[in-house]
């Protein structure tokens, strides 16, 4: 069992709640980034989902019971996934280790297969028909939906792969998808009614009588009306429903959800297991030191470039401190200034959305140097500690209410401004 999360002993307590019948209707899983919480999640449901039908040790990977193998490729009906999640990169992560094992066709080009399908579907669960019923956006990512469903079909890691050409144009076609579907449609907050309609999908019974499986990432980012929603069904929950929430931030999820779930705390891994995450999973061996920097490196736009736009949209706000503006021409050497406009454009509209923290990252980085100056005045370092709640307001306007990049620019520099003067 969760052989595939790694260098997180939460795995062997889950293992013995397992083992003991002892475990809670309600989960916590909260870590850093990138430390295997969703992955263990979707492991968890599967294992308790596993019936063995002698095809296998009870919820091993490799049991070939048939929940174990629609689980496997994440095409299971009692799972359903929500909240917020980039998952762009490791779809195009995942598509480079596959077209790489399909070509040289080594021996791990069944997990690579997996690889590839799972994190495509990470993506598309999201979108279940359940969760969008009557929202105007679902005629329109319907088509992109099904177009996703039937090339998955043509390399479902069930059935013959067709010719490597033939592979690697269904591969693209199916990422160049998941980007239209991911950077027009997936929200950066759970809508409340989303909840509701899981909710009510909870309550349904199955007709086997096997456990669904819920599972809300980012349980931190939800605004007030899904937070009450969501804590409704915590309160009163189903029977036979497993609930895992997962959050990078146990302290900003509300104090009563908290309550009615039990935490596993997942760990941050050294750069050493980071590393070995890495060659394990997409078998390529790398200088990077963690997997979310690995992914980063597929991002569209480089973490240089995004510090040369975030230190010119700093120079075009009003009443800049004089110190900071001296620090950004003296160390990043930025170029002229240049309309906000021109930045969106440059910062490839800041899609996918983790281009737009790592933008903000880049101010705060600056304000820390600044900060620490020497011969920094105390009216300047007030003004540089306001900036930062500028910036986590300007942050949480995106990710937590859904406003868009141009306005959230919009009030960052008036703010900015304001907060020099």
């Amino acid at each position: 069992m969760f052989d595939n999360v790694l260098y997180q002993n939460v795995t062997e307590l889950l293992i013995d709640e397992i083992q003991k019948n002892n475990m809670p209707q309600a989960l916590l899983f909260s870590g850093p980034k990138g430390s295997g919480k969703l992955t263990c999640a979707i492991e968890l449901a599967r294992v308790i989902s596993c019936s063995g039908n002698g095809l296998g040790v009870y919820g091993e990977w490799t049991c070939a019971c048939i929940s174990c193998l629609k689980h496997k490729a994440l095409n299971h009906s009692n799972l359903m996934i929500i909240g917020s999640r980039e998952c762009i990169l490791e779809i195009e992560a995942a598509c480079k280790t596959f077209l790489h094992a399909v070509e040289a066709s080594v021996p791990y080009i069944q997990a690579a297969r997996y690889l590839f399908v799972r994190a495509v579907r990470k993506l598309t669960l999201r979108f279940n028909q359940i969760l969008w019923e009557g929202d105007e956006k679902l005629s329109k990512m319907a088509p992109i939906i099904q177009n996703i469903d039937e090339l998955l079909e043509e390399i479902d890691p069930l059935r013959t792969l067709p010719p490597f050409e033939e592979t690697k144009k269904i591969a693209d076609c199916i990422v160049t998808a998941c980007q239209k579907l991911e950077n027009l449609f997936l929200y950066d907050s759970i809508p409340v009614a989303q909840i509701r309609r899981a909710a009510a999908w909870t309550h349904l019974t199955t007709s086997d009588g096997s456990k669904k499986v819920l599972i809300i990432e980012n349980a931190d980012r939800m605004q007030d009306s899904v937070r009450n929603a969501l804590l409704k069904i915590l309160e009163e929950p189903p029977q036979n429903v497993l609930f895992i929430l997962t959050t990078c931030r146990r302290a900003a999820v509300m104090p009563t959800i908290l309550s009615r779930v039990r935490t596993y705390a997942f760990i941050d891994r050294t750069p050493e297991q980071q590393r070995e995450v890495i060659s394990r999973v997409f078998h390529e061996n790398t200088s990077f030191d963690s997997v979310s920097a690995y992914l980063e490196s597929f991002l569209p736009v480089s973490r240089e470039k995004l510090s040369k736009l975030a230190c010119s949209f700093l120079l075009t706000v009003q009443n800049l401190p004089p110190l900071i503006r001296r620090i950004i021409v003296q160390r990043f050497n930025p170029r002229d200034q240049i309309p906000v406009e021109m930045i969106i454009s440059e910062a490839h509209n800041f899609e996918p959305r983790i281009l737009f923290s790592l933008f903000l990252k880049e101010i705060l980085d600056i304000l820390r140097i600044a900060i620490l100056e020497k011969g920094i005045s105390s009216q300047e370092q007030k003004a540089a500690f306001s900036w930062i709640n500028v910036i986590r307001t300007a942050s949480e306007n995106v990710s937590m209410y859904n406003q868009s990049i141009s306005s959230a620019l919009d009030y960052l520099a008036i703010e900015l401004a304001r907060a020099s003067s």
